[in-house]
């Protein structure tokens, strides 16, 4: 993924006034934490009021992209507010697929995209606000890099990234059953493996979730509802080495009367993004026999060892599937 980078130029004044060499006035998201509520903030002489959003440093576990941003979540609104008639603003950052937004004041414009998400520096951008006060309703997820207030030209036209994506249909779903490992699984927050796999064999997509329920793994699944985590990844092929882990993901699982309904992607390493649907039943399978069961020393560790992920027990190693 890009990293975008801004730096807001000013000059200080020896009278110890701080004024804006030019435009844009710059405000870059700050280093805080928020999440899934209301929140707002003030940079230079700008709010920014978010109805419902979160916000992470760049390095925070829950952050995905890596750079530091404020969101604005789905069918939230998000207002920019200065003393004085804004005439424009660019926000550089990211939009979920299917990206839609309006606003109350001026013209708006944004990358969109039916299946990918996407980056863009700008991302969105609004023309002809004259006003002191602008607020976007997004209906799909907005996150913001830095953005840019303009007060007497409107800011230029849209760039932006749209990732590669591979999409399938999953014919085979098995989940390695963690739900009695005191080691994975907590009461609520029961520890599954779920593979997916199309009829010819691969990309697989291997989800590491936490169900609510035990034995039942219907629900929805992503990084901001803290019920996945970082072991899920996309084997490329059967050489055990060709995988990727994912560094975002969002997917439901829902019952059905013949057993599940699963859709949902993935956002791996290699910046490919892998949607996936699935409808069958789900083979539910407990640790494998070949794992040692026996009670001395029977904490297990999921770790990377020589590239692959691995699990430890009693000293052994073992595959995914506990083979």
């Amino acid at each position: 993924m890009k990293r975008f980078f801004f730096l807001l130029i000013g000059i200080c004044l020896t009278a110890g006034v701080c004024v804006q060499a030019e435009e844009p006035v710059v405000i870059n998201a700050p280093e805080m934490t928020v999440d899934k509520t209301s929140y707002s903030f003030t940079e230079n002489g700008i709010t920014i009021s978010v109805s419902y959003g979160s916000a992470y440093p760049a390095n925070h576990a829950w952050n995905s992209l890596g750079i530091t941003y404020f969101a604005c979540l789905a069918n939230s609104s998000i207002t920019f507010s200065a003393d004085k008639d804004m005439k424009g603003l660019t926000i550089n950052g990211w939009v979920r697929k299917n990206f839609t937004a309006s606003c109350d004041h001026g013209t708006i414009d944004y990358i969109s995209d039916e299946y990918d998400d996407a980056t863009g520096e700008p991302v969105l951008t609004i023309s002809d606000i004259d006003a002191s006060s602008v607020t976007i309703q997004c209906y799909n997820q907005l996150r913001c890099f830095s953005v840019e207030v303009y007060f007497t030209e409107n800011p230029g036209g849209i760039q932006g990234e749209v990732l590669d994506t591979i999409r399938f249909t999953a014919v085979t779903a098995e989940a390695q059953d963690y739900s009695d490992d005191p080691d994975y699984s907590s009461e609520g927050h029961y520890s599954y493996w779920l593979m997916l796999a199309p009829q010819e064999g691969y990309p697989q997509v291997w989800l590491s979730l936490y169900s609510a329920v035990k034995g039942d793994l219907s629900g929805e699944y992503s990084l901001y509802d803290f019920n996945v985590d970082e072991y899920t990844y996309v084997q490329l092929s059967a050489n055990e080495l060709d995988y990727e882990y994912a560094y975002d993901q969002e997917f439901t699982i829902a019952k059905t009367n013949d057993g599940y309904h699963i859709e949902g992607w993935i956002i791996a390493d290699n910046d490919v993004q892998y949607e996936f649907v699935y409808d069958g039943p789900i083979t539910l399978t407990g640790v494998a026999e070949g794992m040692d069961q026996t009670e001395e020393n029977t904490s297990a560790i999921k770790t990377i060892r020589e590239g692959r992920l691995v699990i430890i027990r009693n000293g052994k190693t073992y595959n995914a599937l506990g083979y």
